[in-house]
């Protein structure tokens, strides 16, 4: 889960990670846009304006050499000729001749008489450049009109006479605020329009300069500190003014004026040496850009709230359905209670955090009688009903309830204090003994239980587990009990474990013999033998079948002991009757595990065929607890059985499941009456009676019955006057090997066997 939000939000970041860079692209891309086209913008402006100016000077100068051409001719301004030329331009204020000395000579009628004063003369052509004077338009700096107290850009040419020489000056001045007032703001996308001078920088023209600072900006050349910067700029693109004055081009410069950032372009005018500048502040290229930046920042914004919401919701329905997954993964369906997946990490937490604790392995005893007589869904109904009173048990002493398979559980306690343990568990039997009331009937099931404790037992989780199922078994032969395991359960379950590994061995090396039991009639004629099973290892020595048997049925041992008992018996048998030209019946007792697998009746052919011979009658003996199976699945087997003239007989019959109505139904050639029925025949009426009540029964149901356990005369005599058919016990014959057996039976056959 941990790896899982942590990957979203590696997702999430990500995702903010590459909007951030999109974001910075577009800021960049907008910025990069908008310089690109303010440039644009800004160049083709320049070139605009440094056309205009030249074409308005070219005019202007035309116009000067019109006047000069018409004073050379008549010697004199004429009057009416200038007025008319004045009339073609709102820009010029006038015309005068001034001689070579800078005295007024002539002037337009609509100049001031006050200009022939010598200041107004001396700041007429304070601007000019008198370094070398030369037959083209000359262009001073701005000066105030003492006279008029307007701003002027002086113009002047010099005046040659016929023969090509200079006798002074034609002079005009441009209004300095009607020229502003051409390129205005509104005019020049914003930009401001700036004209200098190439000789000596002083600004003719400044669009954006408020009058009060005419007199100290005009008046003044640029810093040089902001000439310098230009041309380190201009450097940077490979260039230098003269470049520039050569090419007349337009460039692009980003300077610094009074602190402030400024897009500027510049161009030369090579005719008249004027440079034509336009600027505008950086940040009115920057500000659309904070405008677009400043909205897809809001856009980032709300992109980011938005995912950050929807990676929140994804994580959290992602959480809680994997919360919804691990709790069916880690619960089991039915009860609700933990699974045995999730047994290991509680028990390491238990050892972990609380240091001890104790293990306890539950079982209901006979559960699978309710699921065979009411149905699975009350078998369910049950379990849900027992995992509840589990549940509440944990009141009582804190842990946790495991329904670890079918219907055993598995308790962990954070205790394993053997009194407090033992108080738990026996109020924990007494609470699932009462009854249950499920759909108006009323179910009553005892449970056995078997505990370990951690430490002290094991440490091991899958050793403390089995110690407790063991000491569950042995619980269970009482059953409603429980068993703490001890080390004689230890040492048991060693033995067992030894005699389950030897037993292998024992059957795949030939190592199990059987013996056989004669069974006589009631004239001591050999009816048959049931074949027993001995072992005898080599390692443990002599181990009863009462022992071994149970292991094999619960190891799974049983259906492959069983063949072997069933192979070898069915060869000696026939090997001895064949010899002795004899035949009797052949009994062999089939457990439960082996009788029902899937191809029973086929294997049980096969070693008749394989081992036997058709004369052989053979007898197969079951158990009542057989009957705790579903008919339906045994009958066929029955059936087949009867086709194939094998017997079937029930054996230790009255000690289990069956009654009268499975007697009925199933086709039982033969009851064997128990042992411990037998044994107190001769003290016990109420045993007695019983046995009579059973020999009674099997021959109202045409069967034949047979005693075991017979041992004395009085047995004998007893049965007889029952009308007992046969009779099994040591009174006639212990078990007898095969070669025993042969010897047994030539004795009879000659009337030897004492009687």
């Amino acid at each position: 889960m941990r790896i899982l939000n942590r990957n979203a939000w590696v997702i999430y970041y990500a995702l903010l990670a590459l909007g951030g860079l999109l974001l910075l692209a577009n800021i960049s891309s907008k910025y990069e846009e908008v310089l690109s086209k303010d440039k644009y913008q800004q160049r083709y402006l320049t070139q605009i304006v440094a056309s205009d100016i030249n074409r308005m000077l070219l005019k202007f100068e035309t116009m000067i050499d019109l006047v000069s051409e018409d004073f050379n001719k008549e010697n004199q301004l004429n009057q009416s000729f200038l007025k008319n030329i004045l009339e073609r331009s709102d820009f010029l204020i006038g015309f005068a001749i001034y001689n070579l000395d800078g005295t007024l000579r002539e002037k337009s009628n609509n100049l001031p008489d006050r200009i022939r004063s010598k200041e107004s003369e001396q700041n007429f052509h304070s601007g000019f450049d008198n370094s070398g004077e030369k037959d083209y338009l000359m262009v001073s700096r701005p000066i105030l009109s003492p006279t008029t107290q307007k701003w002027l850009i002086p113009i002047r040419k010099l005046l040659l006479d016929k023969n090509e020489k200079a006798i002074g000056y034609m002079s005009s001045a441009i209004h300095l605020d009607k020229l502003k007032q051409r390129w205005s703001a509104s005019q020049t996308f914003e930009n401001t329009i700036i004209l200098s001078l190439d000789y000596n920088f002083n600004q003719l023209l400044h669009t954006s300069l408020p009058k009060e600072r005419y007199a100290d900006f005009y008046t003044n050349p640029l810093p040089t500190k902001q000439i310098e910067n230009a041309d380190k700029l201009l450097k940077k693109q490979n260039l230098t003014r003269d470049m520039l004055r050569k090419s007349g081009d337009v460039v692009n410069l980003i300077i610094t004026v009074r602190g402030k950032k400024v897009l500027h372009s510049m161009s030369y005018d090579k005719q008249y040496r004027i440079w034509t500048h336009t600027s505008r502040p950086f940040s009115d290229i920057t500000t659309p850009v904070i405008h677009s930046a400043l909205y897809y920042s809001i856009l980032y914004f709300i992109f980011a709230v938005i995912t950050f919401f929807l990676f929140r919701w994804i994580i959290k329905t992602e959480n809680s359905k994997l919360d919804e997954l691990t709790y069916y993964s880690e619960h089991d369906n039915l009860t609700g209670c933990y699974n045995r997946s999730v047994l290991a990490r509680l028990a390491a937490n238990l050892a972990k955090t609380n240091k001890h604790f104790s293990l306890l392995y539950i079982d209901l005893d006979d559960f699978k009688n309710i699921n065979e007589s009411f149905g699975y869904r009350y078998g369910d109904i049950l379990l849900k009903e027992v995992s509840q009173r589990l549940q509440q048990s944990l009141t009582r002493l804190p842990g946790h309830v495991i329904r670890y398979n079918g219907d055993e559980f598995i308790l962990l306690l954070k205790n394993n204090d053997t009194e407090v343990i033992q108080k738990f568990t026996t109020t924990l039997l007494s609470e699932l003994a009462q009854f249950y009331s499920i759909q108006n009937n009323s179910f009553s099931i005892t449970s056995s239980i078997g505990i370990s404790r951690y430490p002290d037992d094991a440490r091991n989780l899958d050793t403390l587990t089995s110690y407790a199922e063991n000491s569950m078994l042995m619980a269970k032969k009482i059953k409603n009990q429980y068993v703490f395991f001890s080390q004689e359960i230890h040492q048991h379950l060693l033995h067992k474990i030894k005699i389950e590994q030897a037993l292998h061995h024992a059957i795949d090396n030939n190592q199990i013999s059987i013996v056989y039991q004669p069974q006589l009639d009631q004239q001591q004629n050999l009816y048959g033998v049931e074949a027993l099973v001995r072992w005898n290892s080599d390692e443990l020595g002599f181990i009863a079948p009462s022992v071994f048997i149970p292991i094999a049925e619960e190891t799974g041992l049983m259906p492959k002991l069983g063949q072997y008992i069933m192979n070898t018996a069915i060869s000696e048998i026939t090997s001895l009757q064949k010899q002795l030209n004899i035949n009797f019946a052949l009994s062999i007792n089939v457990s439960v595990r082996q009788f029902v697998q899937v191809n029973f009746f086929e294997l049980l052919m096969a070693s008749i065929n394989d081992h036997g011979y058709k004369k052989l009658p053979i007898t197969i003996e079951i158990t009542e607890s057989l009957f705790i199976e579903s008919l339906d699945i045994l009958k066929p087997i029955f059936k087949k059985m009867k086709e194939n003239n094998i017997s079937l007989a029930l054996d230790d019959f009255g000690t289990g499941y069956s009654s009268l109505s499975m007697l009925r139904e199933i086709p039982i050639d033969e009851l064997k009456i128990d042992k411990s029925f037998v044994d107190h025949i001769t003290t016990n009426e109420t045993d007695k009676a019983m046995v009579k009540s059973i020999i009674s029964m099997g021959k109202n149901l045409n069967m034949r019955v047979l005693a075991e356990g017979v041992e004395t005369v009085e047995h004998v005599n007893i049965l007889k006057e029952s009308e007992c058919d046969l009779f099994q016990g040591y009174y006639f014959s212990h078990p007898l090997t095969q070669a025993e057996l042969e010897t047994f039976c030539k004795q009879l056959k000659n009337n030897k066997l004492n009687t």
